[in-house]
């Protein structure tokens, strides 16, 4: 069984900061300036007045005139559901999770350890909160369902003052019965599967918008089509959503256990865009510094800013091969903090993924010249296999002396030898 861990408007949350009484306001988060501009997460009291998430400003502005848009935190978002997933590993669970806020785990390698799934639950439970919603299905997306009924149960039970169970009698309502996986998953409308398909999101938004215009308003419908007709009208992304409806994912893919490493500099007046690359250069010659005492190379790291007037604002950025070279990583990075909305006043680089240092053997005969075809083949054949054959191309000199300019130089394929 996969159980499936949920922390409602953890973004709202997070940009709200102590203000989390704001929660019973009409709100939404606003969106990253560089970004689509729809709404992001939205109080209750906004949804109840109409205003989704993903709807366009104008749109939610016209519903709701009185709506009010939260600058978002991402970096500060980060930094709790870190701290929330370190919490949901001190059970012994390996914990997979996508997106802020989500996150699942397999049972079965712990079941014994706390006495069973129930005893799972609840050690989680204690470890996190009553903020959490907590559920065991066979399937994530079906996890993620039981949890969402969980909280919509718990919102009415609050209005009605009273609390009775989604299940029956005898049975824990976090736990979806292999059994019942199929009803649930039928009854579910087709828009569950926004953000589970590959894909670009625009894409797939079309694709569910065309799956409901013909009339597949539910997960029950689209599992009723023969694969054959999906795949010739969706493609494979109809083929994926066609299996989610059926019950059929994956295993789970927990994320590998590293240490938290971030380094941050407080700077003495607030900047933004190219004024901040002599902070950054201090950031990677410390992180980089780091890594190599501790024996490890760069796979992933994001930068981040905390932005003048409030919020944040990071980037993740990822280099070619592992590395922990700071000129490398401050290329990689450099063209980011042109994207910054507003002045900083703090920077900061956080590690995402860790790899071993690689080590090159020493020469015994120093061959500059040997080491230097060699880096520009390895060069050579990393632009070919982004960019193709045809991007890179060496200049010949062929009659220097004639009139006509075509005649003077050609291209010809470049080669390190």
């Amino acid at each position: 069984m996969f159980v499936c861990v949920l922390l409602p408007l953890l973004a709202l949350r997070a940009a709200l900061d102590k203000a989390q009484n704001r929660l019973l306001e009409p709100i939404a988060l606003a969106p990253q300036h560089d970004g689509p501009q729809l709404t992001g997460e939205v109080s209750p009291a906004a949804r109840h007045l109409g205003v989704r998430p993903g709807m366009g400003l104008g749109e939610a502005v016209d519903i709701c005139p009185e709506l009010t848009l939260i600058t978002p935190d991402p970096t500060r978002a980060t930094r709790i559901w870190d701290a929330v997933l370190t919490r949901i590993e001190s059970v012994g669970a390996a914990v997979e999770s996508e997106r802020h806020g989500e996150a699942f785990f397999d049972a079965a390698g712990i079941e014994r350890l706390h006495g069973g799934l129930t005893g799972v639950l609840d050690a989680v439970g204690e470890r996190l909160g009553p903020s959490f919603l907590l559920a065991a299905a066979p399937t994530r997306l079906a996890g993620l369902a039981v949890a969402g009924e969980l909280g919509d149960g718990r919102r009415a039970a609050n209005k009605k003052g009273a609390g009775e169970g989604l299940a029956g009698p005898g049975r824990d309502p976090r736990v979806l019965p292999p059994e019942e996986m199929a009803g649930l998953l039928g009854r579910l409308p087709v828009a569950m599967l926004l953000d589970r398909l590959p894909g670009p999101a625009p894409e797939t938004r079309r694709m569910l918008e065309s799956m409901r215009r013909l009339g597949l308003g539910t997960l029950g419908d689209v599992a009723a089509l023969p694969a054959d007709a999906v795949a010739d009208r969706f493609g494979p992304t109809g083929l994926t959503a066609r299996d989610l409806a059926l019950g059929l994912e994956g295993s789970i893919h927990p994320r590998l256990p590293f240490e938290q490493m971030t380094e941050w500099l407080d700077l003495p007046d607030p900047a933004t865009g190219i004024h901040l690359e002599g902070g950054l250069t201090i950031l990677c010659d410390r992180l980089a510094g780091r890594l190599r005492a501790d024996g490890l190379s760069l796979r992933r790291l994001s930068i981040e800013a905390r932005l003048l007037g409030g919020g944040s604002w990071s980037r993740e950025a990822s280099p070619r091969r592992p590395t922990t070279s700071p000129p490398v990583l401050r290329m990689l990075l450099l063209p980011a903090l042109e994207q910054l909305p507003r002045p900083a006043d703090r920077l900061g680089l956080r590690v995402l993924e860790t790899a071993p240092q690689a080590a090159d053997q020493l020469e015994v005969i120093h061959r500059p010249g040997e080491v230097r075809r060699r880096r520009l083949g390895e060069a050579a054949r990393q632009v070919r296999a982004a960019v193709g054959e045809s991007a890179l191309m060496r200049i010949l000199e062929t009659e220097p002396g004639s009139r006509l300019p075509e005649r003077r130089m050609l291209l010809t394929p470049y080669s390190s030898e």
